[in-house]
Parts: C-alpha cells; structure tokens; sequence
C-alpha cells in the first residue's frame, strides 16, 4: 500500500495520540489498534489489552455501523 505524505502525517499523529494516551487502543498481532472509546465501552475492552481476529472483526463492524450512523445523520442534516 502507498501512502501519500498527509496520510503518513496522519498515522504519525495517531501514534502520538496512542503514545500519550488520549487515544485507546488494542494490540492485535504486534500492532497497536486505535478504537474509539464507545466501541472499547461497549465492547469491554481494556486500553492496551491483546485481542484475537475475533474481536478485531468485532471491532472492525462496530467502528463501521458507527461511521454508517454518522454519515446518515449528516445526510439527513444535508451536511453530505
């Protein structure tokens, strides 16, 4: 995968973020996984936890329903 210079920024700052703390995350196979706070919550997920392909696909559909959700809110608010 190719990454332009604004998305190798980006992943830099999320792994300051996670760095500092103000971004969750799980570990799954060596890496670090960002995961918003209300899919850790409604997961029962600890910050910083190993976590199998079992959860991460858990995690994979909740984070997608939730940019599913916002999209429509923003679409119903003519905002997209």
């Amino acid at each position: 995968m190719k990454l332009n210079n604004e998305q190798i920024r980006l992943l830099a700052q999320a792994e300051r973020m996670m760095d500092e703390g103000t971004l969750p995350f799980v570990i799954y196979r060596d890496d670090r996984m960002p995961v918003a706070p209300d899919i850790m919550e409604e997961l029962g997920l600890e910050q910083g936890q190993t976590v199998n392909s079992v959860i991460k696909h858990a995690i994979l559909l909740a984070s997608l329903a939730a940019t599913q959700a916002e999209l429509a809110l923003k679409k119903a608010a003519g905002r997209c």
